[in-house]
């Protein structure tokens, strides 16, 4: 019981980074929206609506900490304990599932109002603290890469069953080793990845996805606006900071007349640097340095 009640615990350490930036998203992004040209007219009718999910947000999480909490108290009796640990869940859900879904809904208004190209500008000024501790973090020269390469699994593992991921909104996803990678397979992680047509979320207003092809999106229509943080962090800012990527992630896209969907989203890990293939600094508008692998994808 002394375990069980130490991992309830933990799933609030889990959610703790997804609820703390959202929170923080939700009240800088409106602001950043005019301070780089959207109009405060095209804010002001979805400002009661931002106001409303920041608010659920707190309510929703309050509540799923008291339930862990109740359950610590409750471990004993193991149908109650079950049942506090879903209502938890679902709690946690409510809150966490809106707050995605407005972000990804501003991006897309601040896209239609004044060109897509801002959402790499938003992004960039949302995640800036994030690009600066990137070489403190992961520079080979100070920090061993295999610890680095452990840190990076295990950061993405509490991250993304914070965010709930798998179809079952159970925190589930897939991890394999390769010879010269580790690979993880999100269907769909619990954020941006529901916002595609088919997931739990129901159909998508297709301004919520690129329709031009960005430095900033994996230079692919179809991504994401939310899920192109993805893209920053992992890819972009490391390249820009380090010379080469943390993770080398293949998003899921929305199926266009061009082109087929892809649902699943996948994540590498390197082992070694140098065996990065080059679309991984390509994709995102990058020069790959000599000798990067070419693999066919």
């Amino acid at each position: 019981m002394d375990d069980a009640v130490a991992l309830a615990r933990m799933t609030v350490q889990e959610a703790q980074e997804a609820h703390d930036l959202y929170r923080s998203w939700l009240g800088r992004l409106p602001a950043l929206m005019v301070d780089l040209g959207v109009p405060e007219h095209a804010l002001a009718e979805s400002s009661l609506a931002t106001a409303q999910v920041a608010e659920g947000l707190e309510v929703g999480w309050n509540r799923y900490v008291e339930l862990i909490e109740l359950f610590a108290q409750r471990a004993e009796d193991a149908p109650v304990a079950r049942g506090l640990l879903e209502d938890a869940r679902s709690s946690w859900l409510a809150a966490h599932d809106p707050a995605t879904d407005r972000l990804a809904g501003l991006l897309a208004l601040a896209a239609d109002t004044i060109g897509e190209a801002v959402v790499g500008r938003l992004w960039d000024a949302l995640l800036v603290d994030y690009y600066d501790a990137v070489s403190e973090k992961y520079d080979p020269a100070t920090v061993p890469w295999s610890r680095s390469v452990e840190r990076l699994g295990l950061d993405i593992f509490e991250a993304v069953r914070g965010h709930l991921t798998g179809p079952l909104r159970d925190g589930s996803f897939a991890v394999r080793e390769e010879p010269d990678r580790w690979v993880l397979e999100f269907a769909p992680c619990g954020s941006g990845g529901r916002t595609y047509p088919g997931s739990t979320a129901g159909e998508r207003d297709p301004r919520e996805f690129t329709q031009g092809k960005h430095d900033w999106a994996w230079r692919t229509e179809g991504v994401c606006l939310y899920c192109a943080h993805c893209c920053q962090l992992q890819q972009r800012a490391p390249i820009q900071a380090l010379g080469f990527p943390l993770r080398v992630i293949e998003p899921p896209v929305r199926a266009t007349g061009r082109a087929p969907g892809r649902a699943t989203c996948t994540w590498s890990i390197y082992k070694d640097p140098a065996a990065t293939p080059a679309h991984a600094w390509t994709d995102v508008g990058a020069d790959a340095p000599a000798g990067a692998p070419v693999t066919r994808r």
